[in-house]
């Protein structure tokens, strides 16, 4: 599972969400860069475009797989981007893989300055991609904080927060599947593979680096991910993990608790405050992983 991750040189967030101005009602922020030339977005995830809109140039691109959000919700993401000067290069079924350069700031549209207006959509890409407001902006469906959504890269320089308390990753491609080993066997193929262990050909292809997905290999050790075991879904009111997990009659040593962030992406567990509400929004999702 891919974190999904802000990839860019240099943050500056020249427009906040829901502010009074094109922003009204609407969660995208208009991010800028280091300074008035023209610089690249990367993919913060694997995924496909869904839909061009080339009046303003918008494009959505959905992940291919569910995504870690950097709140530690678990589900598909889709990000809406517009103003990019030219998209000619990008059509819609394109597959553009997590670090990939696809997108620029521009101007295109009603735009002032070179920017790109981001907005990102919980889950999978609905309807037309977008909808009207009552103050006349078009917003993304299943509108969502982006810096609730989208971790900030280690590399990236702040030149203006916007006032957001973005959570940096540890590495652009840390993968957070728990993966196990498989061999391949006389006539296999990844479509088998993947159906056994209820996962996706192109999941196996980005675990596994695999150039031709159609030449795999007698005898070829492939990473699959495990067949995950999930702790019961927490319903109740604390905001405390421990409390949380020994409601649901679970185990909450702080040992415990080091093995379960581990496993759910995680590393290096301190036990702090952030950490642990990651860790308590996955189990109220339903989706944090047992080690």
């Amino acid at each position: 599972m891919q974190k999904a991750i802000l990839l860019i040189d240099y943050l500056n967030v020249s427009q906040k969400a829901l502010n009074n101005f094109s922003h009204q009602g609407d969660k995208a922020i208009d991010i800028s860069f280091k300074d008035q030339g023209i610089s690249n977005l990367k993919a913060p995830f694997t995924g496909t475009i869904k839909r061009i809109y080339d009046k303003v140039n918008v494009v959505w691109l959905q992940s291919n797989e569910k995504v870690m959000y950097a709140d530690g919700t678990i589900d598909y993401m889709t990000i809406m981007t517009m103003h990019d000067n030219d998209v000619r290069d990008l059509y819609v079924g394109k597959i553009i893989k997590q670090g990939e350069v696809y997108y620029q700031e521009g101007t295109k549209g009603n735009a002032t300055g070179n920017h790109i207006h981001l907005s990102v959509g919980k889950g999978k890409f609905t309807g037309n991609g977008w909808y009207e407001n009552s103050s006349g902006n078009w917003c993304i469906n299943n509108q969502y904080d982006v810096h609730k959504a989208l971790f900030l890269d280690n590399s990236t320089t702040i030149l203006n927060s916007g006032g957001y308390n973005w959570i940096r990753s540890s590495t652009q491609n840390e993968d957070t599947t728990n993966t196990t080993t498989y061999k391949v066997v006389k006539n296999d193929n990844l479509t088998n593979i993947a159906k056994k262990y209820s996962t996706t050909v192109d999941e196996l292809v980005r675990l596994n680096n695999i150039q031709n997905k159609n030449l795999i290999k007698v005898g070829q050790a492939l990473k699959v991910p495990n067949k995950l075991n999930y702790f019961k879904k927490y319903t109740g009111n604390s905001l405390s993990i421990v409390d949380a997990l020994k409601s649901i009659g679970e185990l909450s040593t702080y040992d415990y608790r080091g093995k379960i962030a581990s496993i759910n992406g995680i590393n290096n567990y301190k036990g702090t405050s952030t950490e642990n509400t990651k860790l308590l929004n996955l189990l109220k999702n339903g989706s944090l992983i047992k080690p």
